[in-house]
């Protein structure tokens, strides 16, 4: 019965998101009193200075890009490295010596008597 009603509040909330989504739909169609404009210099394909200026800019774009990527790649293998070397130092630290629980072998008392 549990699940019956689970799957029912389910289906309630996906009718409900549904009938929202719609409302708002509806309320966006409607002109908005904010007006946004955007000027596009349509000379810019005929304008060889303008063009210029364009072109230079993408160019400008795409190598910050570049470099970005670049550097973010130089920071994950440094990070890489760095990772490396603290597990070899954890490694290096861990060497595996007897248990402080366990006895000395035999050969260590006699050792210790000479």
């Amino acid at each position: 019965m549990r699940v019956l009603f689970q799957l029912l509040g389910a289906a309630a909330a996906v009718a409900v998101a549904g009938v929202s989504a719609v409302v708002l739909a509806k309320k966006a169609a409607k002109k908005s009193p904010v007006q946004v404009t955007v000027d596009l210099a349509e000379d810019a394909e005929t304008d060889k200075e303008t063009a210029a200026k364009t072109a230079a800019a993408y160019e400008a774009g795409v190598a910050a890009g570049k470099a970005h990527a670049e550097a973010i790649k130089k920071a994950a293998e440094a990070e890489a490295a760095e990772a490396a070397a603290d597990e070899a130092q954890d490694a290096e630290t861990e060497q595996p010596g007897p248990e402080p629980d366990q006895e000395p072998a035999a050969g260590a008392e006699e050792e210790e008597e000479n």
